[in-house]
């Protein structure tokens, strides 16, 4: 057939045949990212490859370590080179004068004289003795990289326990959220029954409203759950330096209790090596060190210095040469008492480190203490939560027979009902608490205590 004899409503239905499927191509809604599904150990190392406040904290432990490198090299002195222009109003000398200068030039008005100018060479100087001072400015920067390292290894372990915390919260939402599915379930099959019964008029509408009451509270109190899952799975998501919008599935609480691995004095022992202790003894020894550099502003000085330059000018054929090295001697004698002022405020850092460090030696040791407690009561809340579950199912059970036979109350039924969810939700939040305290006790310690 020839195209130009083609009928029109075959063109047309050629057209629409294309077109079509393209515009719904376009139109149609992009596909919903899938879920994120993590483990415990995935979330855990997720937040410690990938938390934003950790990277920038091993960039400021790292820009640390090379302000101790830098400050090490100082004791090498400094060469620098120079180059300058000058233009004189008259011919200045172009040399600085020598006896020998006027040996080769045959008298005064021989020497090199010109109004443009250009010096150009190499200074150095090294620092031969500080009196302490250079040594131990050194020192400090040093240990302030040891402090640095410290933070960002403390900083690591308080992102784990973030990370659990944040991931405990998350299943013990979501098992809250199953038991008051599980209660709005029962109380929907109630209200279904209760309205059958009030139009046969064998209960009451009050007991109909009663129960529709229970029902939307119960349906407000799991939108508000609801919202806190939310919550607790966007902060574990920016933890882990992921999108806080993405929907997270997470495995469910683990029924084995975690048990402690060491005994309380080897707990002490670790607690006592944290890096809050560790930071607070770097910096008690980087008061001692400041003392020094204070007092070494009342030692003289020794340096060495030296420089070559070169003499240039239009009138000159060949740069003329000119070198020096020297070794100078700086004695301090009156600086306005400023010096002892100085010591003293030295002398008053270093005895305030040195209380801190006292001080994060028992609040490391107080921390323990309030932890190993909290996974003592964890436990035995875990414990008190399964016996209420087993009782509040049972209550249930009864009331609920004893309703549908007439023996019992709605108000009864309604109780029951509630505690049964009160139950189931405290057994969750107890698996929660006891996790979490695990974690808690480990990120004190700083190493795997409670497993």
């Amino acid at each position: 057939m020839n195209p130009r004899h083609v009928p029109l409503h075959l063109a047309a239905l050629a057209v629409i045949g294309v077109a079509v499927p393209a515009a719904a191509a376009a139109n149609a809604p992009a596909p919903e990212p899938a879920p994120v599904h993590l483990s415990l150990e995935e979330a855990v190392s997720g937040a410690l490859e990938a938390n934003p406040d950790l990277r920038a904290l091993a960039h400021r432990t790292e820009a640390a370590r090379r302000d101790a490198r830098a400050a090490g090299r100082t004791r090498w002195g400094r060469l620098d080179a120079f180059f300058q222009y000058t233009r004189f109003n008259d011919d200045w000398m172009v040399r600085p004068m020598s006896q020998e200068m006027f040996e080769e030039a045959g008298g005064f008005a021989g020497l090199p004289w010109d109004r443009n100018q250009r010096h150009y060479g190499l200074t150095f100087e090294i620092p031969l003795y500080m009196g302490g001072e250079l040594s131990n400015g050194i020192r400090i920067h040093d240990l302030e990289a040891e402090r640095a390292s410290a933070l960002l290894e403390g900083t690591r372990w308080q992102v784990r326990f973030n990370a659990v915390s944040l991931y405990t919260a998350v299943q013990t939402l979501d098992a809250t959220l199953a038991a008051m599915d599980g209660l709005v379930e029962a109380l929907e099959r109630t209200k279904e029954r209760l309205d059958l019964m009030v139009s046969s008029g064998k209960r009451p509408e009050l007991d109909r409203l009663k129960v529709v009451e229970e029902l939307e509270s119960a349906r407000a109190r799991r939108a508000g759950v609801r919202a806190d899952r939310v919550r607790a799975a966007a902060l574990l998501l920016a933890l882990m330096g992921r999108d806080p919008a993405g929907e997270l599935e997470v495995d469910p609480l683990p029924d084995r209790l975690p048990r402690l691995l060491l005994d309380r004095a080897e707990l002490r022992e670790a607690a006592a090596a944290s890096t809050p202790v560790r930071r607070a003894r770097f910096a008690a020894e980087q008061g001692e060190h400041g003392v020094r550099v204070a007092t070494a502003s009342f030692v003289p000085h020794v340096v060495a210095s030296g420089n070559l330059t070169q003499n240039a000018a239009p009138s000159v054929d060949d740069p003329l040469d000119t070198w020096q090295v020297s070794v100078g001697v700086v004695v301090p004698i009156l600086h306005g008492t400023s010096r002892f002022e100085q010591v003293a405020a030295a002398k008053e850092r270093s005895h305030a480190a040195r209380e801190a460090l006292a001080g994060a030696e028992r609040q490391a040791i107080a921390r323990l203490e309030e932890a190993l407690a909290r996974f003592d009561a964890a436990r035995a809340e875990l414990a008190a939560a399964r016996a209420r579950v087993a009782a509040g199912d049972e209550a249930a059970r009864i009331e609920q027979i004893r309703y549908d036979t007439g023996a019992g109350t709605i108000e009864d039924l309604l109780r029951a009902r509630s505690r049964e969810e009160e139950a189931r939700a405290g057994l969750a939040a107890a698996r929660g608490a006891v996790v979490t305290a695990a974690e808690r006790i480990d990120s004190i310690v700083e190493k795997e205590a409670v497993r």
